[in-house]
């Protein structure tokens, strides 16, 4: 019998050996899930951005209204991203039976979907190790974790981001049929956020890269229309409404236009690294002494990964990853509105690439002191962001729910009201269900 058990426990650790790569993988997976389901109801905000995203669910589900506009832009600007989100979130609010709690299953699911381009896209970039330690930052940084439970179309923009980027360094080392990919994804954006202007932006920074032939100008040929389908609904609603969302546009971009100044570009240069402060600093205590590292971590990975052997692929790929934070980074320094941390998700993806590069490259230093180092930061990086999760508010979706019911109950009746969730939850309670 302990022979027999021997034998399965060492056939057990030569799979768990063999395979360990997967056990880390399904793992964290686990752990991702988590940190993204787990009190649901009660952690889930139901915010203005929701709750319009659920009326509108609610207009196709019930009243058969199909909108060409998706949500503004920028609020009471005017101006307007494309519908396509509404599109993909009704059927959650459909399945649901128009639920609010829809709106946190959306944010799991865009969550998991971000989890899986991240791992697959670094590993074709990078390798498996690499890959793993990027979906484990995605998975417990505590400052991902608050923005992947608010649900709204910018949670799409760092995977589709990554897409976008891994899809124009195949073309620009000569893969030409991922132009189609290419220009799909950077249409889809259009209905994320107005930051996808960003996309058309780079390519037009890399287009002295391109592998310009008859070839290559037959596949974009073919890609402008993949391109411009996803702008359709834009179109028709501009002609609906006379152009009255370009008019709007054309008059922001005339107020919040001061031109290039220099102390601007300086002034917003942490916006221009927030991601690698949020992620490594922002919720540890311990990392908050070394604040200035987000300035330093671009500059020493494009050395560390060019060099000792450069090529032209490494640096087509370190010009790529410049034009992703510097584009923003110069544009915005043109525009002199608020500027918020999201605005700068795009770079999410590639932040968390390159802090796992380089913790995988300072492990692979044939010194024990290297080792020692990354494993204590992952072991604390881990025990300090999930203590930070487990001691988040509670007051979301749920307690909304309960001063609703509380509030019907005592006879309240509650006016519409664009963007609060009294509305949406009073019509849910009085007329849908009822």
């Amino acid at each position: 019998m302990m022979k027999l058990k021997s034998k399965k426990l060492l056939k057990f650790e030569f799979l768990v050996k063999k395979h360990w790569l997967w056990v880390f993988f399904f793992l964290i997976l686990f752990i991702h899930i988590f940190f993204r389901f787990y009190q649901m109801e009660a952690r889930n905000p139901f915010g203005w951005d929701q709750v319009d995203n659920a009326w509108a669910a609610k207009n196709m589900i019930v009243d058969h209204q199909w909108p060409l506009r998706g949500m503004q832009a920028k609020l009471n600007a005017g101006f307007y991203i494309g519908p396509f989100y509404y599109y993909l979130i009704a059927p959650f609010y459909y399945l649901t039976n128009l639920d609010p709690i829809a709106s946190g299953i959306i944010a799991g699911f865009t969550s998991l979907f971000t989890f899986a381009v991240i791992y697959f896209l670094t590993k074709k970039l990078f390798s498996a190790p690499v890959a793993l330690l990027a979906v484990f930052f995605y998975t417990f940084s505590s400052f991902i974790i608050d923005q992947d439970r608010i649900q709204w179309p910018v949670n799409l923009i760092a995977p589709i981001s990554l897409i976008i980027f891994y899809s124009l360094y195949q073309v620009l080392k000569g893969r030409l049929d991922y132009l189609f990919l290419l220009a799909a994804a950077i249409g889809f954006s259009f209905h994320l956020n107005f930051t996808s202007i960003f996309f058309p932006i780079i390519v037009l920074g890399a287009l002295p890269l391109f592998p310009w032939s008859k070839k290559f100008l037959k596949h974009a040929l073919i890609s402008l229309p993949i391109f411009l389908v996803w702008l359709i609904p834009t179109f028709l609603a501009e002609l609906k409404s006379q152009n009255e969302a370009t008019f709007n546009l054309v008059r922001y971009l005339q107020t919040y236009y001061h031109g290039f100044h220099l102390r601007r570009v300086l002034q917003i240069s942490g916006d221009a690294f927030i991601q690698f402060e949020g992620i490594l600093i922002e919720r540890l205590d311990a990392m908050k002494m070394i604040k200035w590292i987000r300035y330093l971590l671009l500059p020493i990975f494009i050395l560390i990964y060019s060099f000792p052997k450069p090529s032209r692929e490494k640096l087509v790929f370190c010009y790529l990853i410049g034009l992703w934070f510097f584009i923003p980074w110069f544009v915005f320094s043109l525009y002199r509105g608020e500027i918020t941390s999201y605005y700068f998700s795009l770079t999410r993806p590639l932040v968390i690439m390159i802090i796992a590069y380089l913790l995988v490259r300072l492990f692979k230093i044939k010194n024990i002191v290297p080792k020692i180092i990354v494993i204590g930061f992952l072991v604390y990086y881990a025990l300090a962001n999930t203590q930070n999760f487990l001691k988040a508010d509670s007051l979301g979706l749920g307690y909304q729910k309960q001063v609703i019911l509380r509030r019907i109950e005592n006879g309240e009746k509650i006016k519409f009201k664009h963007g609060f969730s009294e509305s949406y939850l009073y019509y849910f309670y009085t007329e849908w269900k009822k």
